[in-house]
């Protein structure tokens, strides 16, 4: 099977070190991961020669990681030296760690590097390469959205389930799941699916404020009003009917008043007569 482009014209020279970080031309980033300075560079970066003896490395993939080691006064960094391409690279290390248990961020690094490079046409092309599923390449690389102080504890201290989910909440939930997650980190702990269900409920809870300010009643003073309420209510109320489709023709039922039979007073009756007096016949106890 040919990769596009002819990737392997002549096979790859890597080499495999602890390179001086003053050998390394700086990259035009002023990006940093704070976690380095605590825990030093865990991933190797991908360096090829320069060509200039002073600084005889430059950059092909890890351009933080590089300027956070220098920021923070580190002397050695790991590296894969080579002499290939980024693309051709990139492309290497997809096929290769798909053939085994990787670590899913390398491999999406490598897959995002490859795809960018214009080694793989499509993502489904890049998948009957290396012989993973679309939905998995596609959920990989949606974790290279977080920033990279969540990204190096997955795996770690953030399970790859818990980063994928945090990965797709939206935008305004996931700064909150991201400050959340970083705080446990700091204190050391784990950040668990438990956790970030919190920042899951924070956006259920938004939902049912919205629901419950549409039927607020309380009374606004009339300055405030600057539009029709009338004409507000019922958009809002089409538009939440349409989001939960829901019939309008339903909650308009439920709305209208049930109507109430009017309560009839009895009808008067007149007063019975009085009951006949039957005279009695007294026996006084004469004889005739």
């Amino acid at each position: 099977m040919t990769l596009k482009g002819h990737l392997f014209s002549a096979p790859l020279d890597t080499e495999i070190r602890h390179v001086r970080t003053a050998l390394i031309i700086p990259p035009d980033i002023t990006e940093v991961i704070p976690s380095i300075q605590q825990m030093g560079v865990l991933q190797s970066v991908l360096l090829k020669p320069s060509g200039q003896p002073e600084q005889p490395y430059e950059i092909v993939d890890g351009d933080r990681r590089v300027n956070s080691a220098l920021r923070y006064h580190l002397d050695t960094i790991p590296a894969i030296i080579t002499d290939g391409t980024r693309g051709q690279i990139a492309a290497a290390s997809a096929i290769l760690n798909a053939a085994r248990s990787s670590n899913p961020l390398d491999e999406a690094r490598s897959w995002k590097i490859a795809l960018d490079e214009g080694q793989f046409g499509t993502v489904a092309e890049l998948a009957k390469h290396v012989h993973i599923g679309v939905q998995t390449i596609k959920k990989r690389l949606k974790l290279l959205d977080l920033p990279e102080d969540i990204l190096v504890h997955v795996g770690l201290s953030i399970a790859e389930g818990v980063a994928e989910k945090m990965a797709n909440l939206p935008t305004e939930y996931q700064g909150d799941a991201i400050q959340a997650a970083i705080r446990q980190l700091d204190a050391g702990k784990k950040f668990t699916a438990a956790d970030l269900k919190l920042s899951q409920t924070r956006r259920a809870d938004d939902r049912e404020d919205s629901i419950d300010a549409l039927f607020d009643l309380s009374p606004v003073p009339l300055l405030q009003v600057t539009h029709d309420p009338v004409t507000e209510l019922v958009s809002e109320l089409q538009r939440l009917c349409q989001a939960r489709n829901v019939p309008l023709e339903q909650v308009l039922d439920r709305l209208r008043p049930v109507p109430v039979p009017p309560v009839q007073a009895p009808i008067a009756r007149p007063p019975l007569p009085p009951a006949p007096i039957t005279p009695t016949r007294v026996n006084l106890g004469l004889r005739n």
